[in-house]
């Protein structure tokens, strides 16, 4: 029995993207690519945004940016195919704890999953556990940015791991997994929300600590934060992914980095290990996400096959505008 499991990248529904769902309908950004999560058995994004009614904003030091979406966009995620969403990340208290609050109301109210932030720490840090066929499945999430959203005993926010000291941030992953693994779980991920933003490869520091969360037990690292994806590395038989890039957002697009160019990696897993890998190249226009046209798929399979092969990862490009990662696991 295999299991296709489909990492997205960042899902940004607020400002111009919330302005288009209110417009055209709650399903218009991520509708011409609903098929490629729901012909997997499993989908996980990175949710970079609260969604709430609030219009409190976070009440620490300003920001360039607040994020929030409308309540539904939890029912819109839900029409996609998402079925678990990672929380951690530098967005999720822009409208304040309220915001928060709401967020995790509407999406249980739509039954997809979350993790990586909550009320306190002890909820931040809580994985989510799913089932698929006979398999158990886990994630937890953490964010390297902002500390100020950082969850306490007494107070909501995100599951914060500080990178500035990597032996004290792998002893923190350590002592999580301990946790994790007394539910018995057969396939344990590790979302990060990691690094700096507009960079074509990961630091050395972000590759040592992947390395470090398969070595403690990870079956798979998914990383984001970055904007423009990154190379997929094998690593003891585990992927990867350093930044799956973004999946929606209405963010200026860089010429060089060209971050509306982008990828969704399904990975095929059997008798629990990673069979092989398949990447859709995607395209961001106007608070949109389609699949890749020609000419767009030519420059994401090139960038990505490069940046795989500096991973020591070999890329296989299909005719059907799909790229695969086929090495024996």
């Amino acid at each position: 029995m295999s299991i296709k499991l489909l990492f997205g990248g960042d899902v940004m529904l607020g400002r111009l993207v919330k302005n288009v769902m209110q417009v055209k309908n709650i399903d218009y950004p991520l509708e011409n690519i609903a098929h490629l999560f729901q012909q997997a058995d499993y989908s996980i994004v990175n949710l970079e945004c609260a969604i709430t009614n609030s219009e409190t904003q976070w009440h620490g030091a300003p920001k360039a940016f607040y994020f929030g979406a409308i309540p539904a966009a939890a029912s819109a995620l839900k029409n996609f195919g998402v079925d678990l969403v990672s929380l951690a990340n530098n967005h999720i208290l822009d409208f304040d704890y309220l915001g928060l609050e709401q967020t995790i109301d509407y999406l249980d109210e739509e039954k997809i999953l979350h993790c990586g932030a909550g009320k306190n720490i002890d909820e931040a840090k809580q994985p989510a556990i799913f089932q698929v066929d006979n398999m158990q499945f886990a994630m937890v999430a953490y964010c390297d940015h902002q500390s100020d959203f950082a969850a306490e005993k007494n107070k909501p926010g995100l599951n914060f791991i500080d990178f500035s000291n990597p032996e004290t941030a792998i002893k923190q992953l350590e002592d999580d997994f301990i946790t994790l693994i007394q539910s018995d779980i057969n396939w344990p991920i590790l979302s990060f929300h990691w690094g700096p933003n507009m960079v074509l490869k990961p630091s050395r520091n972000v590759v040592a600590i992947a390395h470090a969360a398969i070595d403690i037990g990870y079956k798979a690292v998914f990383g984001h934060s970055a904007h423009v994806f990154h190379g997929v590395e094998i690593y003891n038989d585990c992927p990867i992914i350093y930044s799956a890039g973004d999946l929606i957002d209405d963010y200026y697009v860089d010429g060089y980095y060209k971050n509306d160019h982008g990828l969704m990696f399904e990975c095929l897993i059997e008798k629990e290990k990673i069979k092989s890998m398949t990447m859709h190249p995607v395209f961001i226009e106007l608070c949109r996400t389609k699949e890749a046209n020609q000419e767009q798929f030519e420059f994401i399979a090139k960038r990505f096959s490069e940046q795989c092969k500096a991973m020591g990862t070999e890329v296989k490009i299909g005719h059907d505008h799909k790229l695969f990662i086929e090495k024996k696991f």
